[in-house]
């Protein structure tokens, strides 16, 4: 019986992922780090032991949208709407800045100004997928330089649009005006509002009447087709697939429902974001490497240190202190994996040199794998940061550690968890508010939650036999 290829390459990446990430972990390495390397190890430029790669792609851009749907339910519309400020103002600067030192330096080395611009796009992007991943491993997702980092990021994800229709124009296409680049810009920016504003009304009213059949497998059909159809809907209109699924995690991130959509996807996410890791590892060329050692090295230092210093200056000028800045430099300050896809577009149009390109994508790679070790050292470098330029005061400092720390569970501390609403959950809910203790309540019955929450219990639908429901619900401060 004939075994298919994508089959095999599976089995392939799992067995040699498993040994990998046991030795990363027992050497306390970051698990993103061994994925990484073991797409080395496999790829074209390795043991070449992966022939459908283009089957391995799919499935981890499938990982990056479970990824960027589960953050979305982390961010509802009305925190999205008070973190505006540092989506439009912190996230247009970092693009915009990051474009024109990229520009004006590659100018200063006798690039043409086009080609200039090109490497400023991809300098700008940064990973969404292994920021992210690192800071929901930290927990740091709701941190005050985790909620800058994102709207960042987010930013970024919007301005790839813009990139994609430029790049055309930026390599001498006659058929390309600057009327259309606007024009097909304004259509992609409409629909993404249309796009918001469709699923805000739709999403958490059909997910309410799946709820209503109490069957799991419904629900999570119904959950996993939401975050790639939405996916699907905003890949048409020029946006990407990740934005896509950040969006239908947002609009159901004020649901009744949001903690457990979390613990149905999460194990999903977690197998096809391993192979998008592994996947990225893929594509360095060890051989091209070793020869360029290098220039290679200058260049990630270079685009490590100028990145990190771009967002430190500009988190600064938002606010926020020296350490919360330099931790959001150093998070943010690789290349991202957008930036491939606009390296292989800039190719077509001449403005990206195959040397270039290899270089580049060297560089960015080592820059990703160098990022959970970057997000480690950086509450130290940060402190260290903010004690040579004393910005405020050790209060300050300790207080912005009180904050990193702050979970989605709303910070509750030393609290009771109630699992179930029934006779005795009501009854320890009175008891409890009676004599002041704080708690928290899990419920499966959506009508239960929606009628308590009216009543303003704070209630949430999870299944408390799920870890990630008890994570939300804040267990460990419990």
């Amino acid at each position: 019986m004939h075994t298919p290829q994508l089959f095999a390459d599976l089995l392939i990446i799992l067995l040699v992922s498993v040994p990998v990430a046991y030795l990363c972990l027992r050497l306390k390495l970051p698990l993103l780090v061994g994925l990484m390397l073991t797409g080395i190890a496999i790829g074209p430029s390795g043991f070449g032991l992966i022939k459908e790669i283009s089957g391995i792609e799919v499935l981890a851009e499938i990982g990056v949208m479970l990824l960027l749907f589960t953050i979305g339910l982390e961010f509802s519309i009305k925190r999205l709407a008070e973190m505006k400020r540092l989506v439009l103002i912190g996230g247009g600067l970092q693009v915009g800045v990051t474009i024109a030192a990229t520009a004006g330096a590659a100018i200063m080395f006798g690039r043409p100004a086009s080609q200039a611009i090109f490497f400023g796009f991809l300098v700008a992007l940064s990973s969404t997928a292994i920021v992210l991943k690192s800071y929901v491993d930290r927990n740091e997702v709701d941190s005050p330089h985790g909620r800058a980092g994102i709207a960042i990021l987010l930013f970024q994800d919007i301005s790839i649009v813009f990139m994609l229709l430029a790049i055309p124009l930026l390599g001498g296409e006659d058929i390309v005006s600057f009327t259309s680049i606007v024009i097909s810009l304004g259509s992609s920016l409409l629909a993404l509002a249309l796009i918001v504003l469709g699923a805000w009304f739709l999403l958490p009213k059909f997910l309410k009447q799946v709820v209503q059949l109490r069957s799991p497998e419904a629900f999570l059909l119904t959950v996993v087709l939401l975050c790639l159809g939405m996916s699907w809907v905003t890949s048409h209109f020029g946006l990407s697939l990740a934005l896509g699924a950040f969006i239908a995690g947002m609009v159901l991130a004020d649901s009744d429902y949001s903690h457990q959509v979390t613990s149905e996807v999460l194990p999903f996410r977690d197998v096809f974001n391993s192979l998008f890791f592994v996947s990225i590892g893929m594509l360095l060329s060890v051989p091209l490497l070793i020869a360029n050692a290098g220039w290679v090295a200058i260049l990630v230092l270079v685009l490590i240190l100028g990145k990190a210093l771009i967002i430190w200056g500009i988190i600064r000028i938002l606010g926020y202190p020296q350490r919360i800045a330099t931790m959001t430099g150093l998070g943010i300050a690789q290349i991202g994996e957008f930036s491939f896809v606009l390296a292989k577009a800039g190719q077509s149009a001449n403005l990206l040199p195959e040397t270039d390109y290899q270089s580049f994508l060297a560089a960015s790679i080592i820059s990703m794998i160098a990022t959970p070790f970057l997000i480690t050292a950086s509450p130290r470098i940060g402190f260290f940061v903010q004690s040579i330029f004393k910005d405020g005061n050790v209060h300050d400092v300790e207080n912005s550690e009180d904050d990193i720390h702050l979970t989605s569970s709303g910070g509750l501390q030393q609290h009771v968890i109630i699992v179930g609403y029934g006779l005795n959950g009501r009854n320890l809910a009175r008891v409890l508010r009676a004599v002041g203790v704080p708690y928290v309540i899990l419920e499966l019955n959506a009508d239960v939650v929606r009628r308590a929450k009216a009543k303003g219990e704070k209630i949430n639908f999870g299944d408390a036999t799920r870890r990630e429901v008890l994570l939300h619900a804040g267990i460990e401060q419990a």
